[in-house]
């Protein structure tokens, strides 16, 4: 943490979120349209985060095939972003993503809600006094200079305000090593009634990859695929970079330039392999590397691997979601590689299962007016594998969002009232069922 600097005010608001990634932009929708003033910080170019500036294909598991557990803002978003596609219904289990669309999806929906959107700013520290954060430091083209504000919402992926406020938090396996990241590409050209052809007879590029395994020097197991949008573009969540800690600045270094490298050798083997890709352009590598996993931040509660399995609800449940166990290989290991798909058909629910989250995992141990969104939640390494995914991100965005906006009068996180929280949740459309302990609205 700096100590207190003579720093010029760059914005001052009621909530401050960092990030504006899935789980910023719905902290930044929740607490503006419960009433809040609302600056959001991102240190790119603009909004969205995985889903725009890093190339990931597709929105999976909005819906636990019974539920529509991402209901709200995720799938307000989801829905206009197909609307402006001309797609004729979201598709709730594997939502191809068009990235330039829901940059200026965001753009408005940020804009109507009167959120003050700040780009190409990042978060360099915090000033804390006690055990409240005063400001954020963040650095500019002109300097440091600091936002202040009542609440704050750390949505950076990383934890990083909530590191930086001394917070503790875990960090990848026993170990230490973290899932390997991707960085995703973006495809145009493509034929895609070729490609379809080829995967209905069984020719697509997942077998293919595997026929011709001698030809391609990587050791990759574990191929996603590409996703397509548009008139023959899609994107690729293709190949892992391994040993990389995204908390490092030399390891994420590392990573973007090896994940370019690896884009070119996994370009050539489809178009020389692959039906529909024979002329085909890699247009563009992401601007933001594919992290799945870095910190996990220590909070109030830790939702676990035991709450998973027992389908377990909480009284302060502010979502609830699905997705399985996916925990991305650490290293080349064929044998580890291989092992993630079968965990995940292990760890599936059937049609009409989901778990709770409750409200306590987002707030960290040691600060009264911080609460975390997205992958940096407290959980354990398991269920942050299942809950790392951008729809799970904007329900506990949206969650963070709403109770920063209740908060902010008093300060304190703490002192929101759960049956208030869930009730205006679900004014913002959430999915939340009864919990069988349903607390007092307060009002």
């Amino acid at each position: 943490m700096i100590p207190e600097l003579d720093l010029p005010v760059l914005a001052e608001a009621e909530v401050a979120v960092a990030g504006a990634g899935p789980a910023g932009v719905a902290a930044a929708l929740a607490a503006a349209r419960s009433g809040a003033r609302v600056v959001l910080l991102e240190q790119t170019g603009c909004c969205g985060g995985m889903a725009t500036s890093g190339l990931v294909p597709v929105f999976i598991h909005i819906s636990d095939r019974v539920h529509r557990v991402a209901s709200g803002i995720c799938y307000e978003l989801v829905s206009e972003m197909c609307r402006r596609m001309e797609v004729p219904a979201v598709d709730e289990i594997w939502q191809h993503i068009h990235p330039e669309v829901l940059k200026r999806v965001c753009d408005d929906k940020l804009a109507e809600a009167g959120v003050e959107l700040l780009l190409a700013v990042k978060v360099a520290d915090v000033i804390r006094s006690g055990g409240r954060i005063d400001a954020l430091a963040v650095a500019t083209s002109r300097g440091l200079k600091k936002v202040t504000a009542s609440i704050f919402v750390d949505a950076t992926g990383d934890g990083l305000v909530a590191a930086a406020a001394s917070v503790p938090f875990e960090l990848g396996d026993e170990a230490g090593r973290t899932m390997s990241p991707s960085l995703c590409v973006q495809y145009s050209n493509i034929n895609l009634d070729r490609m379809r052809e080829a995967e209905r007879r069984g020719e697509g590029a997942g077998q293919l990859w595997f026929r011709y395994r001698d030809e391609i020097p990587l050791d990759e197991y574990h191929i996603v695929g590409v996703s397509e949008y548009g008139s023959g573009s899609g994107s690729g969540n293709l190949g892992h970079i391994y040993g990389v800690d995204a908390t490092d600045e030399r390891d994420v270094t590392r990573g973007y330039v090896e994940g370019r490298r690896v884009a070119e050798i996994i370009y050539n083997f489809y178009r020389r392999r692959v039906p529909g890709y024979e002329y085909a352009d890699l247009t563009a590598t992401a601007a933001l590397l594919g992290v799945r996993e870095s910190r996990r931040i220590c909070g109030d509660y830790r939702l676990c691997f035991a709450d998973y399995l027992a389908r377990r609800h909480f009284a302060d449940d502010i979502g609830c979601f699905c997705y399985p166990v996916d925990i991305h290989a650490s290293t080349p290991d064929a044998a580890r590689q291989k092992r993630v798909a079968e965990r995940m058909r292990e760890t599936a629910y059937l049609p009409g299962e989901n778990y709770g989250i409750p409200y306590r995992a987002l707030i960290p141990r040691e600060v009264t007016n911080l609460l975390t969104a997205g992958r940096c939640i407290s959980t354990d390494r398991e269920v942050q594998s299942s809950l790392r995914v951008m729809p799970a991100c904007m329900i506990t965005g949206a969650a963070a969002g709403a109770a920063a906006a209740l908060a902010a009068g008093t300060g304190d996180v703490r002192r929101v009232s759960i049956g208030l929280l869930r009730w205006k949740l679900r004014g913002l459309g959430a999915y939340l069922p009864e919990t069988g302990t349903e607390p007092d609205t307060g009002g």
